[in-house]
Order: structure tokens, then sequence, then C-alpha cells
């Protein structure tokens, strides 16, 4: 045991700190990466592909999911693109069978992949209340689960999960949406608690309002989203590309001991404990 009133103490730790195992993405490890056809997936794509990950990328829009396997290829990347449907556990499981057997295991899961059916909550449907936890919540859980399988025989592996300012905050007519975002959070915790053990880490991001589709099906234009963007203390809404480089962030060596966090990423819109 070293002595902690040695003068060698800052010497013994700094020793320590070089031998400790610190896990992360290198250049052609493999990075699953669902909802890629566009906005945040379509950016993360991207970013991986010019980082030198090797990439299998999911959505159901096949001419826009190939069109993103298109740019990665062109940023150098080995990539190939997967028609899924989040919403079927059967097609989730042969998704995952594919790519293993294209690309063998991967080092990431990035599970983007989400809706928002939007009703205010006295007319929600119980079908609409399914199908988005079925895909944005049940299907990030089986996709984690597919690919986690095999990370744990390599003792490795990193889940990025979505989650949203929703889970914290509710949504007035997206009460769906928000009761799985912050399932999101419960699961990537749990996730993180039980496969740190095998060098597996789990952590979610949760998005600000940005430049996507998803908060135009609500109304407005691009322009007025901008606006409203001036309230927020950053002063912009957010961009995919400052999700994309959270993405790339959490696969570093840098994040070598985060494990089980939700990051918002907002502009401040929101600020978690």
């Amino acid at each position: 045991m070293t002595d902690l009133n040695s003068e060698n103490l800052d010497a013994a730790i700094d020793d320590d700190g070089a031998a400790i195992k610190r896990d992360h993405f290198s250049p052609g490890d493999l990075c699953v990466v669902t909802g890629c056809a566009r906005g945040f997936g379509r950016a993360i794509s991207r970013r991986l592909a010019r980082e030198g990950a090797k990439l299998a990328i999911w959505d159901l829009l096949d001419d826009e999911g190939e069109d993103t396997a298109r740019l990665c290829r062109d940023a150098g990347a080995e990539v190939e693109f997967f028609h899924c449907d989040m919403s079927d556990p059967e097609n989730i499981k042969s998704a995952a069978q594919a790519v293993l057997d294209r690309f063998g295991p991967a080092y990431a899961v990035v599970n983007n992949a989400g809706i928002n059916l939007r009703t205010p909550a006295i007319d929600h449907p119980v079908e609409m209340w399914n199908k988005t936890l079925a895909v944005n919540l049940v299907g990030s859980f089986l996709c984690s689960q597919a690919f986690a399988r095999e990370m744990i025989k390599l003792g490795r592996g990193a889940i990025i999960n979505f989650a949203s300012g929703r889970a914290i905050e509710g949504a007035v007519n997206s009460i769906a949406y928000a009761a799985s975002k912050a399932g999101i959070i419960a699961m990537t915790k749990t996730l993180a608690s039980e496969w740190a053990q095998y060098g597996i880490r789990a952590n979610a991001i949760v998005p600000g309002v940005s430049e996507t589709r998803q908060p135009l099906e609500a109304g407005g234009t691009l322009e007025e989203l901008r606006e409203r963007g001036k309230s927020i203390p950053l002063g912009r809404v957010g961009h995919p590309d400052d999700i994309a480089g959270m993405v790339v962030m959490l696969l570093s060596e840098d994040a070598a001991y985060i494990t089980g966090q939700s990051i918002a990423i907002n502009g401040g819109r929101i600020m978690l404990p």
C-alpha cells in the first residue's frame, strides 16, 4: 500500500493512471446507427465515417438511408445500409444478425431512431401509445441487447441511447413520447449497472430543440424555429452536428470513465442536476 504521506504519492498515482485500461473507439471499429436517414442519425453517421468507423446504418426509409450510406462512403467509410422497422422485434433481430454476419461484432450501438405521434392525452389512442414505446423504448432495448451479447464476449463496447428534454419537463400533446424518453433514461442507467462488469458503457444523450424535422412537424418554419432559439441561453437552437460531436466524445478515450449518464445538449435550455 502506498503511504499517503509519501513524497512519492503523486508519482505512484501517475504510474497507476498510465496503467489503467481505457477502452474506447478506434478507427475500424463497427458502429451501428439507427434512424440514419435524417436529422441526428444522418449527421452522426457522417461524422463517424470521418472518424474512420465501419458503419451499419438502419432506417425504415430506404432511399434516404441509402443516400446517407453514399455520403459516408464518400467520406471513406466501409458502410452498409439495412432496412429495419424498429417497431418490429423480429425485424430488429434479423437486421442485427445480418450486421453480425456481414461485419462481425459492433463496438458501438447508437439508438437514435424515434417517433413522436402527437395528440392530446385525453384522446391518446392506445395503439399510438404502443407504437411510440415500441419504436423509441423497446426498439432501443432490443437493439442494444442484440449486439451486447457479442460485446460481452469481447469485453468492450458502448451503447448510446437518445432521450429528450421532454423526459424531464413532460410534453403537451406528446405523452407517449415523453414517457418513452423517460424510460430511455432509466433503461440506460440499468444497462450501465448490469453491463459495466463486461466492459460495456451505456449513456444517454438528451438533445434540445434542434434543426431537424421533428419540431417542424408541430408547425412553423425553419426561420421561426431559429427565432425561438434566441430565448435559449446560448442564443440558438441546436444543430445535428452538435449531437454528432457528443456521440464521438462519448466513444472516445476521454469518456472511458463515463457510464450511466444522461448528458443534455440544449444550449442551457434545461440544466440537469
